[in-house]
C-alpha cells in the first residue's frame, strides 16, 4: 500500500506550482510514480539557475524536476 495518496499528491499539485515558478520556467505541473508512491513531477523549460536545489519533497509528497524544454502545439 502507498504510503503517498493520490489525494496527497493532487493537494500537494499547488503547493508545488507556487514554489517552482519563483525559482524557474514551469512548462507543467503533474502526478507520477516513485517507487510505487505517488509524487509531484514538475516540468520546467530550463534549468534551476546554479545553485539553486529543489526540495525533495512538499507537503510529504516526493517531488521529480524534469527539463522538457518548451512546449509546442503539434
Amino acid at each position: 500500500m502507498p504510503r503517498v495518496t493520490l489525494e496527497q499528491a493532487r493537494a500537494a499539485k499547488a503547493a508545488a506550482l507556487r514554489h517552482f515558478e519563483q525559482l524557474g520556467t514551469v512548462v507543467g505541473v503533474g502526478i507520477t510514480r516513485i517507487d510505487g508512491d505517488y509524487a509531484v513531477k514538475i516540468n520546467l523549460r530550463e534549468p534551476l539557475a546554479e545553485g539553486t536545489e529543489p526540495p525533495a519533497e512538499i507537503e510529504g509528497v516526493p517531488v521529480r524536476v524534469e527539463v522538457v524544454g518548451t512546449i509546442r502545439k503539434q
